[in-house]
């Protein structure tokens, strides 16, 4: 596909001015160099997204799914590759890496965040530069900011999750196909092939993308009446196979992990994948917009292959969740949003005056605000079903780590009732100083050991105790009876044993203190 792209380093014409001052030769090198880079297609959209991913990076909650990354990245290489035989080796790879990360920056929100807020920055650079490739640079640079003023787009930077990392190689995929494409060369082959591995090791419903790349190869072997470019496209995608062993394992698990996803309208879905009923609609009414106003220009090629990679993932994704498994989750289509940014960025950018394609940006910002603000809120991170209802109440961790903390004693022990999932232990301790990290006296193995996501409970409660003066009752609800949320067996020891002398309740979770009889 032709680079269309507006040259923006050419020298300035001639005038009758007289001769430029004089500057030294470092400024000559690096006037072309800035100017290059403010006029580049890409700077201006990247900046705004670093600032928007970047605001409030560390403010929100911790939630499940991030306490999760934490507690499996914090474990040893040897101990996460082992839950990976039993468990998420779909997230694998993920966890791989920010165990590394983990170990050498710690473990603090904003630090596990920054490397999911920096893969979102590099994906609105891949769309401005896909735009460009696709139409013009006008519609590259509003590509890319229609990108990132999307509410998910910043939500999801903000995330300890690896659905940034998804974006970013399916936007860096479809950029490489297309450098390929124009210029084909090994070495622009061989970075296709590492996108698509890197697809696959992250989302392996994203790996549908490359039936739309597939078609744009096609269109473009046929517009070019050259054919071997579909070969090369053949030998890329096997790329896949790279990932071949993570995708094998995670199809045997997908029973266990993803099985709870609830059956939803297509368009809800959609609405959720945008995280605002009016940009979800804006930006779908500018696609179609820019896909037929291009079509009718010399760029009709071009703009149906971007058609076709930004549509036709969505049939196949619905078809692929007609049986028990629902694969069509607003979170499994984050990697679409980068083609169709690209289609809206052409879309606006079809006016083709500046002062207009700013006033149609501007509408989109404000459409945003409300997106922008709800999923920036103190519990917004576990709010993923946005702009519908809450699947779910907020927990505050934080909250309860404090009036723990605020109590402490040392010999003091830990209680965690209620089912695992909602991630309460860990998430306390996470807010917890180091120094504050009482037994969690019905736990005979944890996580770890199990190779697990959760731990296992002693058969026999009475027998774990130790004589702790004192126990801390966590439970992921609110009540003022906190040993009838935990099992039979342990309300059982607790009342032979302890008193209740303090609930308190703190946002979605009830702390109560225990005191040993004599």
């Amino acid at each position: 596909m032709p680079d269309r792209a507006v040259t923006t380093d050419a020298p300035p014409a001639p005038t009758d001015a007289g001769p430029p001052p004089p500057a030294t030769e470092p400024a000559r090198r690096r006037l072309p160099l800035v100017r290059r880079l403010v006029l580049s297609a890409w700077f201006w959209p990247t900046a705004f997204a670093a600032l928007a991913v970047g605001w409030r990076l560390g403010s929100p909650e911790m939630w499940h799914d991030e306490l999760v990354t934490v507690d499996v990245a914090t474990r040893s290489t040897g101990q996460i590759l082992g839950m990976l035989a039993n468990v998420d080796a779909v997230h694998g790879t993920y966890y791989l890496f920010m165990h590394g990360w983990t170990t050498l920056f710690g473990t603090g929100p904003a630090v596990v965040r920054l490397p999911s807020a920096v893969a979102m920055v590099l994906a609105t650079a891949c769309v401005a530069l896909v735009g460009r490739r696709v139409f013009d640079q006008t519609a590259g640079i509003a590509a890319g900011f229609v990108f990132a003023l999307v509410p998910t787009v910043t939500r999801f930077g903000q995330e300890t999750r690896s659905y940034a990392f998804v974006v970013l190689a399916a936007a860096a995929a479809t950029l490489f196909l297309l450098r390929a494409l124009q210029r084909p060369g090994w070495l622009r082959w061989a970075a296709y092939v590492l996108a698509v591995a890197g697809i696959g090791l992250v989302n392996v419903v994203a790996l549908t993308l490359l039936l739309g790349h597939g078609v744009a190869v096609l269109i473009h072997c046929w517009r070019e009446r050259r054919w071997w470019s579909v070969a090369w496209f053949a030998l890329a995608a096997a790329g896949v196979g790279i990932a071949a062993p993570v995708i094998l394992r995670g199809m045997k698990q997908a029973g266990r992990q993803i099985s709870w996803i609830p059956d939803s309208a297509p368009w809800t879905v959609w609405e959720q994948a945008f995280g605002s009923v009016l940009l979800a609609a804006a930006i779908t009414a500018l696609a179609v917009v820019g896909v037929l106003t291009h079509l009718r220009r010399d760029a009709a090629a071009r703009t149906a292959a971007a058609a076709v990679i930004a549509a036709l993932p969505l049939p196949v994704i619905l078809l692929a969740s007609t049986g028990d498994i629902n694969y069509f989750f607003s979170k499994y289509l984050l990697f679409l949003l980068p083609a169709w940014a690209v289609l809206a960025g052409a879309g606006v950018a079809a006016v083709r005056r500046a002062p207009l394609v700013a006033v149609g940006l501007v509408a989109l910002a404000a459409l945003s605000v409300p997106g922008q603000l709800a999923l920036r809120g103190e519990y917004s991170h576990g709010w993923y079903t946005y702009p519908q209802a809450r699947a779910f109440k907020p927990l505050s961790y934080s909250e309860a780590a404090r009036v723990i903390e605020a109590g402490y004693q040392p010999g003091d022990g830990l209680v965690a009732g209620g089912p695992w999932w909602w991630m309460h232990e860990p998430g306390v301790r996470y807010y917890l100083p180091a120094d504050v990290s009482p037994r969690n006296v019905f736990q005979q193995q944890s996580a770890a050991q199990r190779n697990e996501l959760f731990g296992a409970d002693c058969a026999t409660p009475a027998r774990c105790l130790r004589d702790e003066p004192r126990l801390w009752v966590l439970l992921p609800t609110v009540t003022d009876a906190p040993l009838t949320g935990l099992p039979k067996k342990q309300s059982a020891a607790l009342a032979q044993r302890y008193d209740v002398v303090r609930v308190t309740h703190v946002t979605g979770l009830t702390v109560a203190l225990l005191q040993r009889r004599g």
